[in-house]
């Protein structure tokens, strides 16, 4: 088919990157994409992000890109909440 061209540009994303506990992976979260990925370090669950993130940006339209798209402002923080869960989920 004819080759689609497409500008592209530098963007700035942000993961929040942690351990799963469960397991010996590493999980990487996109905050401003819906997209997950994991690998077996720090390092390589970030690059699978960084590739995730540029395959999933290849396959959605323009018009697409502006609802997907969820902006943050400044440096991220994490915070650990308490909240009242079923008590089947304490382990």
């Amino acid at each position: 088919g004819p080759t689609r061209l497409v500008d592209m540009a530098k963007q700035q994303i942000h993961a929040v990157i942690f351990k799963d506990a469960g397991s010996d992976q590493w999980v990487a979260v996109c905050l401003e994409y819906d997209v997950t990925t994991q690998g077996d370090s720090e390092e390589h669950a970030k690059s699978m992000l960084q590739e995730a993130v540029e395959l999933y940006l290849e396959d959605i339209g323009k018009d697409e890109l502006e609802t997907l798209y969820q902006p943050i402002e400044g440096q991220p923080h994490v915070h650990t909440i308490s909240v009242n869960a079923p008590s089947l989920l304490h382990r």
